[in-house]
């Protein structure tokens, strides 16, 4: 029954999340101008990194795509410390400022360095581990990926919120996974859901007028389908993210989400000793 409340939980959360973002729109800004500032990076410094496979400077060039996959996950990481942060404004009833979100991810900005490190480096390692020839080792790479992904989700939450040292970025964050290991993984599927949902309506039709020979507008159409799924899977993941982490934390409980089931959240938080969130008023 446990099992059972704590999936429904996740669904719960994620519906209410949509009506959060519906309701505040200006949360869809951090991942627009990360995405942005990510790509504009990516194509400076990719030219620059295949200018240098050209001149057969392979050592320099592999030494080019780690900092590119570096700076792409600190971009990356950085706006969505400032989503994280204003996602708790939000839902205290202020308004999103992508200026104060991205002044607070600045005042973390060294944590957010090294978590960058750290991602960047078993992100490449998965990578290479999922590529290989043998079977076992893409098996154990994809399950690596996916234990990897769940047990750092809250790793940004915990960087913006309690301030604390690397490894304890890591078991706060694996932690809280733990007090919420039911509402999690359901709460990503249904993101994948929703964004899915999102990008079909334009990936159907795209698709066919590229093979009808009207190759522009099918771009066109993939284009505008893929980055509106994208905005919407990034922004509902920060809201959910915020959610789970602000309730497993101290007990936060949003009015917003006042009709999910928390009770299991409640009984794994009693007697952890987890260090509260930064305050910060909620109605």
């Amino acid at each position: 029954m446990q099992l059972l409340r704590r999936l429904k939980t996740g669904f719960v959360l994620t519906k209410d999340s949509l009506l959060v973002m519906r309701h505040n729109p200006e949360l869809f800004l951090f991942p627009a101008v990360s995405g942005l500032a990510g790509l504009g990076f990516l194509v400076v410094f990719l030219g620059v990194t295949f200018g240098l496979l050209a001149a057969s400077l392979d050592a320099l060039a592999l030494v080019g795509l780690f900092v590119t996959y570096l700076v792409l996950t600190f971009v990356s990481s950085f706006f969505a410390a400032a989503m994280v942060h204003q996602t708790r404004e939000v839902l205290a009833g202020s308004d999103a400022s992508l200026r104060e979100g991205m002044a607070a991810a600045w005042e973390v900005k060294g944590s957010l360095l090294v978590w960058s490190l750290i991602s960047a480096t078993v992100g490449i390692l998965i990578n290479a581990i999922e590529n290989s020839d043998s079977r076992l080792g893409r098996l154990v790479g994809a399950v690596f990926g996916v234990a990897w992904t769940l047990m750092t989700f809250f790793v940004v939450p915990v960087i913006v919120f309690e301030r604390v040292s690397t490894k304890e970025m890591f078991t706060r964050s694996a932690g809280t996974f733990k007090q919420t290991w039911g509402e999690t993984p359901i709460s990503l599927l249904g993101i994948n859901v929703v964004s899915a949902v999102v990008a079909l309506p334009f990936a159907l039709p795209g698709i066919y007028l590229f093979d009808a020979g009207f190759a522009l507008t099918g771009i066109g159409l993939l284009f505008v389908g893929a980055l509106l799924s994208f905005l919407i899977a990034q922004t509902l993941q920060g809201v959910v993210k915020t959610t789970l982490y602000l309730y497993a934390s101290d007990g936060t409980r949003p009015e917003e989400f006042d009709n999910v089931d928390f009770d299991g959240l409640a009984s794994q938080r009693q007697g952890t000793g987890r260090r509260s969130p930064m305050s910060g008023g909620f109605r």
